[in-house]
């Protein structure tokens, strides 16, 4: 059982292991989507005017910018085009198989923290666990609530009300209007089925995401967990500035810890992410260690 009380906040790193794409690879997407009118995913979603995701994928695909998110909250016109565009693209990952066979080189950290929670059925909820995500992808949720059930045999009624004991943030909300894995929840699947039925899948998952710019409630809570945690871990998380300035606490006693990943970075760029995870999370120490997502956790203790 997590005993300390503790927050991961998760980017797009923390699922890439599961299939799904980082920022870079889901630009790559939407521009092969949506290279012309008359692709598919134009004329399945663009309706009478399929041109609006050519030009929506032609701004983006030009703007300089990686992340769709920061594209969106500059160019709010191509909005509503832009979430069925993510929506589109990010679905057909949704492959249960993924998650039991994740990237070899990566590690499978989902694994290693369902072990972690791994507490008796009545007491899951007592776990000192929160997470906040960046991602729309649903993965781990549809991981722990999986693991509920077949580890512990409850219904499917019980297992929700369990899994709603660790709190789950969106900042940016998720693919499904109605948050995973609640009643009524669009299922854990790709795309499949007629016509009719996969434009039904992607506008329920594109009403499921929202921007800061729309709705600031979840950045609240956000700052409320973190604020409470001891010890806080980024995982797979591109410590973009606008990000961390979102999250960024007001009061502190300096006495939290955080750690996170730094794959990939140059030596330069880790130590200004120290400077700025300090000057954001207000904490008494932070850790960043170049190793994937598993072997952080493994090595500096997160869980226990």
């Amino acid at each position: 059982m997590i005993t300390i009380p503790t927050v991961l906040v998760l980017g797009a790193g923390a699922s890439y292991p599961y299939g799904f794409p980082i920022a870079k690879e889901l630009k790559n997407l939407i521009s092969e989507a949506f290279s012309s009118p008359n692709t598919g995913g134009s004329r399945l979603l663009g309706g009478d005017n399929p041109s609006q995701f050519f030009e929506f994928r032609e701004a983006f695909w030009k703007s300089g910018v990686p992340s769709v998110d920061a594209f969106l909250e500059r160019r709010t016109e191509f909005l509503n085009v832009g979430k069925l565009a993510i929506a589109y693209c990010l679905i057909p990952f949704e492959h249960e198989a993924s998650l039991y066979r994740p990237s070899a080189h990566s590690g499978d950290w989902y694994e290693h923290l369902s072990e972690k929670l791994n507490a008796s059925f009545d007491e899951f909820g007592d776990n000192k666990l929160s997470i906040i995500t960046f991602n729309y992808d649903r993965s781990l949720e549809h991981y722990l609530f999986t693991s509920l059930r077949n580890l512990h045999g409850k219904s499917v009624d019980d297992c929700i009300e369990k899994l709603a004991k660790v709190p789950i943030i969106h900042v940016y909300g998720q693919l499904g209007t109605i948050p995973y894995p609640q009643r009524g929840c669009r299922e854990y699947l790709p795309l499949g089925g007629d016509e009719s039925k996969v434009r039904d899948a992607v506008l329920d998952a594109a009403h499921g995401i929202t921007l800061l710019h729309e709705k600031a409630s979840d950045l609240a809570g956000a700052r409320k967990l973190l604020a409470a945690a001891k010890l806080i871990c980024f995982l797979g998380f591109s410590y973009h500035p606008l990000n961390l300035a979102r999250l960024k606490l007001e009061d502190s006693d300096g006495q939290r810890r955080v750690f996170g990943t730094v794959r990939h970075f140059e030596a330069g760029e880790v130590g200004q992410t120290e400077q700025r995870l300090y000057q954001a999370m207000l904490c008494g120490k932070v850790t960043l260690d170049d190793a994937d997502n598993l072997t952080v956790l493994r090595r500096h203790l997160i869980l226990g």
